[in-house]
């Protein structure tokens, strides 16, 4: 049998001559007048995987392009997840953070400057739109739940709004996340639409039939940046020079517009090429998972958030979820069995290059809330790499070799064959599945690693069309747990496959979850502890989805166009791109960078705001009061920028290129093919 560790070294080399090809092979270069000069131009990539136009909406953020939500369309607040600094909201479109009247009653005051693109202020009433209005007609809408748990909302006045919570189900946790995560959309412009389509405005086939601001050049956003333009394989956006947020000198904003005058956003197919493009200087601010990235900031070719190991945050939870509403992955045994069988430190030190990534717990909380973290069920339950016990656990399920070809069979003899699916050009995950279904060949489980594009990939988990599936996508640190529960384990609308991707159905286990959100995570941690515990004891009996490791923020960039990126010196946000993950510190990051050359700005005094008091709910008995003090930081950033005419080099399509690139991809189906072991 082929080693694990020669199939990797083998799939790297491969990618990479892969890679060379697609980069050498009459992509041929057209020389110009530069239309965006790159010294004002900021090159982003990591988050895009597809262009087509029609996925700037922002109805339907989830399946969007991201940026659409943050620089577009901005959330009430930004939530910082960075320790030793804290857990924070910092105040975006919102004036303040959030002071509670009482136990369910919440009231927000919007920024006096804040206005959308066509002048009109951003009012109380578009806050209303998007939390009430909004929930009840578009039920398909990322932030539907709201209308399960918000009673009505409350305009004071034109900057003013009270949302009221239902008392029986307050769901705090969904609606501090929503804070951040929302976008807070135009009521002037998009209520008509809203009236006359409904949910269909989630779907984005159905978006540019019904609406005219299916027109990327039509959108009214309040956000930093505008899209100008789109190509097969990148976006422009150019600075609103007239934001509003560039006259507001306190903290988190400078006084000042974004240095860069335009953002590009590319799509590359493959980590390796994205690592060649960074180390050219031809990608400014990288958030692919770079193959020897570590090495590229020690010989300073790029900057990472740390400068040593790990070098990268720890971000979110890796999953491999299986589909549960098909045999076998339906029965819990046979999925015990498949954790036991898969070795995640091979993994680690494999796929990772030594372990810039850690190894998750078995019931996939992340180190931000191991207060919650049930060690002692966990130990009861002995999960770890074991292929004696996955081998015994099969067996005794009735998934045996009963033909004796070397491979198991279902327990009524049908042939047992199962596919794992990642992205094509995620190398990490490829290489991870990879060893995965060589540990799952070693207990007799037929196994293959299949590598479709994004597109097919999000296909098939769409449709539930899948076996198994390596996916992250809402597995984030939040300001309680319920979300990262509620997005692998909850109840979604219909058709819209965001979260569960599992297709779990555990109705004791959705209450535990619901039950979570109502405990308001600042006051109310002795209860979350036994509802975590309840939920744990669930996971661990069930092991609905399979939690592997914590995948790290993958952010590196280059300094040869900007400086002034966030590390653990300055860490003012996290540096990433992702959908949803701009709230995060990606806004910030627009605001501190400023051209390599340009003087470095003048540290102010860091502001410290008002305590916001946080509610007591009736239902809970005797709470305790706490009081959350919330440290900021400002920073100034000077916006410098040079105008300069130069020459650039643009991507065109080539019919004969493309006939060569599915030859080369071709090539590379069989070749990985024969590199996945089969079992003697």
């Amino acid at each position: 049998m082929v080693s694990t560790r020669k199939t990797f070294v083998n799939l790297l080399a491969l990618v990479s001559i892969v890679s060379m090809l697609i980069l050498s092979v009459g992509i041929p270069p057209v020389v110009h007048a530069q239309k965006y000069p790159r010294e004002q131009t900021l090159i982003i990539g990591g988050a895009y995987w597809s262009m087509p136009p029609n996925i700037w909406n922002v109805l339907n953020y989830g399946g969007s392009n991201s940026g659409i939500v943050g620089l577009i369309y901005e959330p009430l607040y930004i939530w910082i997840p960075i320790k030793p600094e804290g857990q924070r909201f910092v105040p975006w479109l919102a004036a303040d953070l959030p002071k509670w009247i009482d136990d369910y009653t919440v009231e927000i005051k919007i920024r006096p400057e804040a206005t959308w693109w066509d002048g009109k202020p951003v009012t109380a009433s578009d806050v209303k739109f998007t939390f009430e209005y909004v929930p009840k007609k578009v039920t398909t809408v990322a932030w539907a739940g709201m209308a399960n748990y918000i009673t009505s909302v409350e305009v004071v006045d034109d900057k003013t709004v009270r949302i009221h919570l239902n008392s029986t189900n307050p769901n705090y946790g969904d609606l501090l996340y929503q804070f951040y995560s929302a976008p807070i959309l135009p009521e002037h412009v998009l209520k008509s639409l809203v009236d006359s389509y409904g949910s269909e405005l989630t779907d984005t086939s159905k978006w540019p039939a019904v609406a005219e601001n299916a027109d990327f050049r039509n959108i009214v956003g309040s956000g930093m940046y505008r899209l100008i333009e789109i190509g097969q394989d990148y976006f422009i956006m150019e600075r609103v020079d007239n934001w509003w947020g560039k006259n507001v000198k306190s903290y988190p904003f400078t006084g000042s517009l974004p240095a860069p005058k335009y953002i590009k956003g590319v799509v590359v197919y493959s980590n390796q090429v994205a690592a060649n493009m960074l180390g050219s200087g031809e990608l400014d601010w990288s958030c692919f998972y770079i193959p020897g990235g570590p090495d590229m900031v020690k010989k300073g070719l790029a900057v990472a958030y740390y400068r040593d190991f790990p070098y990268y945050l720890s971000a979110n939870v890796a999953f491999l979820f299986v589909n549960t509403e098909k045999p076998p992955f339906n029965d819990p045994n046979f999925r015990k069995a498949l954790y036991f069988a898969i070795n995640v430190d091979q993994i680690l030190s494999g796929a990772f290059e030594g372990g810039v990534v850690v190894k998750s717990n078995p019931v996939g909380l992340l180190p931000y809330w191991k207060e919650y973290l049930a060690e002692d069920l966990i130990s009861q339950y002995g999960y770890t790499y074991n292929p004696e016990i996955a081998k015994r656990l099969l067996d005794e399920a009735g998934y045996k070799d009963v033909n004796g070809d070397g491979w198991r069979e279902m327990p009524d003899g049908k042939p047992l064959r199962i596919s794992i699916i990642v992205p094509y050009g995620w190398t990490d995950w490829m290489f991870s599945i990879i060893i995965i279904a060589n540990n799952l060949r070693e207990v007799g489980i037929y196994a293959e690693a299949q590598f479709p594009d994004f597109g097919a990939y999000a296909q098939l988990i769409d449709s539930g069309e899948y076996d198994a599936a390596i996916n992250n996508f809402g597995s984030f640190a939040a300001p309680s747990p319920y979300t990262l529960l509620y997005w692998a384990y909850g109840r979604w609308p219909p058709g819209i496959w965001v979260g569960n991707l599992g297709r779990y159905n555990n109705p004791q286990l959705r209450d535990l979850i619901q039950k979570l959100g109502n405990l308001h995570p600042e006051l109310h941690k002795d209860q979350i502890k036994q509802v975590m515990r309840d939920i744990q004891k669930i996971l661990l009996e069930e092991m609905p989805a399979l939690p592997l490791w914590y995948n790290g923020y993958w952010f590196l960039a280059s300094e040869k166009y900007w400086t002034g990126w966030p590390n653990e010196n300055n860490p003012y946000g996290v540096p990433i791109i992702w959908n949803g993950q701009w709230q995060h510190g990606g806004l910030l990051v627009l605001l501190n960078l400023r051209p390599v050359g340009a003087p470095t700005p003048t540290p102010s005094p860091t502001p410290t705001p008002t305590p916001t008091p946080s509610p007591t709910p009736t239902p809970i008995p005797s709470p305790t009061t706490v009081t959350v003090t919330t440290t900021v930081e400002r920073t100034v950033t000077m916006a410098t920028t040079s105008t300069v005419t130069t020459t650039s080099t643009v991507t065109v399509t080539d019919w004969t290129i493309t006939v060569v690139l599915a030859v080369v991809l071709l090539i590379v189906g069989f070749v990985i093919g024969y590199f996945i072991p089969k079992k003697k």
